[in-house]
């Protein structure tokens, strides 16, 4: 799960004036879900909001769920020079580390952004403490789809696709979960299962809202919350179906 604020989104650019949000509510939603599939998960977390909401990180790690890093502020990549980044990696681990007691093992890049400067920036990653990354894509064919040594010292925990005319597409959570099908979705993460790999299913905490923001421009309402009310039923029926782990026991096997 990526716990993130509904305006952290690529579509806006801050909190917009007055707007309200339910970020401790739609996290404890979210693990309420978990506990009733008696699943645990990774949860990739903001630092800025591990700051402002450490019962959250506390009650994620108390629960017995995994902590995660999903950068200090959600800024995009593709805006930060190598400085800036390794700074906001150290500001993400810190936050983390303060609220809940453990420094996060994970990263997962905002928006997934790390694609096109992994050359420059997996390095930082692995330097700023982490044995993980889950940000990129296997959109090739001859990318691993599975956790991989990505460069000496950190594995690569790559998100879910499926194959399409050589490509790889991906299915199994964001718009692509808003969008699909369950029966599509569980007959994909089948395949992938029986190819021996695991399946990365993934869902942000304002996913969880039981209605978007009041006073959104109508495009950005559209284009953010289409079909946002089926995401838990589909994520529910998804964890009944399958065996799930938090990535970092995964990666033990």
């Amino acid at each position: 799960m990526d716990l993130e604020q509904w305006h952290d989104t690529v579509l806006f650019d801050g909190p917009p004036a007055g707007a309200a949000g339910h970020f401790a509510e739609n996290a404890g939603a979210a693990l309420k879900l978990l506990d009733r599939r008696g699943i645990k998960a990774t949860f990739f977390m903001l630092g800025r909001l591990a700051d402002e909401y450490p019962g959250v990180a506390r009650a994620i790690k108390a629960a017995g769920h995994e902590l995660a890093s999903h950068g200090y502020t959600h800024r995009s990549l593709w805006r930060m020079t190598p400085r800036e980044f390794a700074l906001d990696l150290k500001r993400s681990r810190e936050a983390i580390q303060k609220a809940c007691g453990a420094a996060p093992a994970g990263y997962r890049s905002p928006t997934w952004s790390l694609k096109g400067r992994a050359a420059a920036f997996l390095p930082l990653i692995r330097e700023a403490g982490f044995s993980y990354d889950a940000s990129l894509y296997p959109l090739n064919s001859s990318a691993p789809r599975g956790p991989h040594e990505i460069i000496p010292g950190l594995t690569e925990f790559p998100p879910s696709v499926f194959n399409c005319l050589g490509f790889g597409l991906p299915f199994l959570g964001g718009t692509f979960l808003r969008w699909a099908g369950a029966d599509f979705m569980r007959r994909r993460v089948a395949a992938l299962n029986r190819a021996g790999l695991p399946a990365v299913l993934y869902f942000h905490s304002w996913e969880f809202d039981a209605e978007p923001p009041a006073g959104l421009p109508f495009y950005k309402r559209a284009v953010q919350y289409y079909n946002v009310k089926s995401v838990p039923p589909k994520a529910e029926a998804l964890l009944a179906a399958f065996d799930w782990a938090p990535m970092r026991d995964i990666l033990k096997k």
